[in-house]
């Protein structure tokens, strides 16, 4: 269910203002506009998603890009055009959810991002299909086990004995921290190619917000530092924004329901060869973390789910015209189907309930 903003006095609205008034300032505009847009429900999700991005932004910088953008909106339809574009370009994107190629979609509020997003069409690279070999990797990293469960794989190699047991082994499979679905199917040089359009826009957003973009572009979105060998249902939620790891001491915690029977309390991830096994980014991580804390508590993640289960089960768009916004987040929000300081100390807990802030 969607959660309202914190009030000002909140512990997490505290601290953002403390680390900089500015914040502060742009945090009052967001509940502002959520009082002014409470009877327009996607209006309200997308100012929501704003205000949660500034609490829970995964560094100083992004949460500075986002303050700025909050300045620069004259109206509360300005804000929620940025959160719509936060929305269909970094939640969804990392959302599981795999539709037809988007169509592109301006951002209004931030022409910015379209100028940077032209600039990063030139560098995206088509990444070779080597999934396979990622995971091959990844599983000699992770000591051929799921990394939240620690599971023993089904395929590891007889002679490696002392990894005990194997009697509950699994099939485990690669997950993808940034997608690689953002890259596939791309043809760099085509100017008719919407998922080059919607790629770049993936991109231009994570550039803008501080990340080097070329660490997984191209080829490198099967680098090992964006990818984890997970079990298939822990993996599912990894990719549904259902679960997140978080590298401090604070929980890092599931949405729903557990979607395995045994779960680690904590996961440190390590490696015996740094320089060809790296670890899993902290960076990349904190980004998904704060992705799956925004989606949630916004209700963006469970409106997402909620239109692609409609359209899974829609067999034709209804004369009436209900079935409308269906066919308006498909074409404009959903995703391609085709297919830095590293930090090993890295938490996971589990709780039945959603999130809810303190």
């Amino acid at each position: 269910m969607p959660t309202p903003l914190p009030k000002v006095d909140s512990p997490e609205v505290q601290r953002i203002a403390h680390e900089d008034p500015n914040n502060l300032s742009a945090y009052q505009l967001c509940l502002k506009y959520e009082e002014e847009l409470v009877a327009f429900e996607d209006k309200l999700r997308y100012v929501r998603i704003i205000g949660f991005l500034l609490l829970h932004a995964p560094n100083r910088v992004v949460r500075s890009e986002v303050t700025h953008c909050i300045h620069s909106c004259e109206h509360g339809s300005d804000l929620s055009d940025v959160g719509a574009y936060f929305e269909r370009n970094v939640i969804v994107p990392l959302n599981k959810y795999r539709g037809r190629t988007p169509k592109p979609s301006g951002h209004p509020s931030r022409p910015s991002f379209e100028v940077e997003k032209d600039k990063v069409k030139v560098d995206i690279t088509q990444a070779p299909k080597d999934h396979e070999e990622a995971k091959y990797h990844a599983l000699v990293r992770d000591n051929w086990r799921c990394v939240a469960t620690g599971t023993i794989d089904c395929r590891v190699p007889k002679h490696i004995a002392q990894l005990g047991p194997r009697t509950n082994a699994v099939y485990t499979q690669c997950a993808h921290i940034i997608p690689e679905a953002t890259y596939f199917g791309v043809i760099p040089k085509s100017k008719e190619n919407n998922k080059l359009d919607y790629s770049a826009s993936i991109l231009a957003v994570l550039k803008r917000f501080g990340y080097d973009i070329h660490s997984f572009n191209g080829k490198n979105v099967h680098s090992l530092t964006n990818v984890i060998s997970m079990e298939s249902n822990v993996h599912d939620a990894f990719d549904r924004l259902m679960l997140y790891f978080e590298a401090t001491a604070s929980f890092v915690k599931w949405f729903d329901h557990q979607p395995y029977p045994i779960m680690r309390e904590r996961v440190q991830f390590s490696t015996w060869d740094p320089e060809n096994l790296p670890v899993p980014s902290r960076k990349l991580l904190d980004l998904h973390a704060t992705c799956c804390k925004v989606a949630h508590l916004s209700g963006s993640a469970e409106y997402i789910d909620e239109i692609f289960r409609d359209a899974d089960e829609l067999d034709i768009l209804s004369a009436d015209g209900t079935s409308a916004a269906i066919l308006d987040y498909l074409l404009l929000s959903s995703k391609p189907q085709d297919l830095e300081p590293q930090d090993s100390n890295l938490q996971l807990y589990y709780t039945p309930e959603p999130l809810m802030i303190s």
